[in-house]
């Protein structure tokens, strides 16, 4: 069953004493919502938004229930994705038990299921800053044509300052967000060790296709 594609079990609810925030992530990829149980996982959720190996992702859709020795529990992974080959991943919530007992049944169930277990990665620090000032750009209306997205490969063939680059394409007022969201394809890259600015140098990526369309 494509658990990717599955609507949530439940929809995280807030009740008194709750320590986290619940929020959500609107994906660029599917524009699909993915409820999160917190800000730490919505901001792990942008980072899997932003991997273009990762195709559809979403949340709340498992869980799964174990049983031992007369204790109980139950494990609910923190997203469910499907990759461009076909690999089924589930991102793992960091292990709340000393134990290692969810861990072990998560992935007795990932064998049994065909799953690839993976922990969960959230972005910090200077890439989360980065990743938050392209993903403001990751909607469709900020999303080139193919001349447009041509033109600017073309200009950006060469390293320069996002919005120097941008301003030399001579597609007017609107080339800084089209740049912005070729950063967010990945089509366009940088130095992600450094703080990602209009002025931060960008340049088409090996993944990009400058050719003629």
């Amino acid at each position: 069953m494509p658990l990717e594609e599955r609507q949530p079990l439940s929809a995280p609810r807030a009740y008194q004493g709750r320590r986290s925030i619940l929020t959500k992530w609107v994906s660029a990829t599917t524009g699909q919502v993915v409820l999160c149980t917190s800000t730490v996982q919505m901001t792990a959720a942008m980072l899997l938004d932003f991997d273009a190996n990762i195709v559809c992702f979403r949340s709340g859709v498992v869980q799964v229930h174990w049983e031992l020795k007369g204790k109980h529990g139950t494990v609910e992974p923190a997203f469910v994705a499907r990759t461009r080959d076909g690999r089924r991943v589930v991102f793992a919530h960091p292990p709340r038990d000393k134990s290692g007992v969810e861990e072990r049944v998560l992935r007795q169930a990932g064998d049994e299921a065909g799953w690839e277990i993976r922990p969960l990665q959230v972005p910090q620090g200077v890439l989360q800053s980065s990743l938050e000032s392209a993903a403001h750009f990751n909607c469709p209306e900020f999303a080139p044509d193919d001349h447009v997205r041509r033109v600017l490969l073309e200009v950006f063939n060469l390293p320069q300052p996002l919005q120097v680059g941008a301003l030399a394409s001579g597609l007017g007022l609107k080339a800084t967000g089209y740049a912005w969201h070729l950063v967010w394809t990945g089509e366009l890259t940088g130095d992600w060790t450094k703080p990602l600015l209009p002025t931060s140098p960008v340049w088409a990526s090996q993944a990009a296709d400058i050719g003629e369309t």
